[in-house]
């Protein structure tokens, strides 16, 4: 794989609220080429953490090999409650396609990914893409994305249960009120519901013993899509300690599945349905020689 000498952007700002100014970090390529983009959605309980803590760091290691890196901040539980989390994410990637000529990005390759309430938004603005409930009217681009990365991130508010249900939990400060007395709402930021046809390719990772988001969260997502790859960690927990992968081996793995998605590209229907003709003959040749 190539590598590349960087630069690092920072501070550019995106979007303005009545909150404050939106602001993202890019490491790049020097170089004149375009390159795919990789978005990185900071977690911290939708309420904490910032694009230069260590999800920043993560995803800036990625540019050397020809990526684009692009690390957002975007309004927290404290300043704005659900959806405007989502719309910043969402005015981020619009960003992105706009600005595709003048920072050498290719607006046809954007992954997205996060880590916990990060993984949640990634997944959560992939599936709504263009949908008509977080559209403010006056959008210039679509903001659909071409490959998402969720680590450890909720999908369905309603069924995480325990403590996440109380009044103060991250999740009802999230909604700004009580998940189960918000279920419309919370019905509303639950990527699981907008699961459709033509969706991105994932790539899910969780630790089995995460105590922050259940496990259960990450194989309900799995289990819905049709093309996800799904890891789960024995042993891990919500940071990936204590699993028999760390998270620098993970990484290796999230930047494998951007390159596949964004670069080399995936099997076409043609190339799969071929090489499934091959196997059945295989198959059929072993069971007439097993008799």
């Amino acid at each position: 794989m190539e590598l590349f000498q960087t630069e690092e952007l920072v501070d550019i700002v995106y979007g303005k609220t009545k909150e404050r100014e939106l602001k993202l970090d890019m490491i790049k390529p020097i170089s004149d080429q375009r390159f795919p983009v990789i978005i990185y959605v900071h977690g911290g309980g939708w309420m904490a953490g910032d694009k230069r803590n260590v999800g920043g760091k993560w995803n800036a290691s990625f540019a050397q090999y020809g990526f684009v890196c692009v690390n957002i901040n975007f309004r927290l539980s404290g300043e704005a409650i659900f959806p405007a989390p989502l719309l910043d994410v969402k005015a981020a990637i619009r960003w992105v396609k706009e600005h595709a000529d003048q920072y050498n990005m290719d607006e046809n390759k954007i992954g997205i990914w996060g880590h916990s309430s990060g993984g949640h938004l990634s997944t959560l603005a992939a599936l709504s893409a263009d949908h008509a409930e977080f559209l403010m009217g006056d959008e210039k681009v679509s903001d659909k994305v071409n490959a998402v990365a969720s680590l450890a991130g909720p999908v369905d508010l309603l069924s995480m249960g325990t403590w996440h249900d109380n009044p103060n939990s991250l999740e009802s400060k999230f909604l700004g009120g009580s998940v189960q007395e918000q279920k419309d709402l919370a019905q509303k930021a639950n990527p699981i519901n907008y699961i459709r046809e033509n969706v991105p390719p994932f790539l899910i990772v969780h630790g089995d013993n995460d105590k922050i988001c259940p496990v259960q969260q990450s194989r309900m997502l799995h289990n819905e899509l049709h093309n996800s790859s799904y890891l789960e960690i024995k042993g891990a927990d919500h940071d990936f300690i204590a699993g028999t992968l760390n998270m620098d081996e993970i990484l290796k793995l999230v930047l494998s599945f951007f390159n596949k998605t964004l670069k080399t590209g995936l099997m076409t229907a043609d190339e799969i349905h071929e090489h499934q003709e091959e196997v059945e003959k295989v198959v059929n040749w072993f069971i007439t020689n097993s008799k």
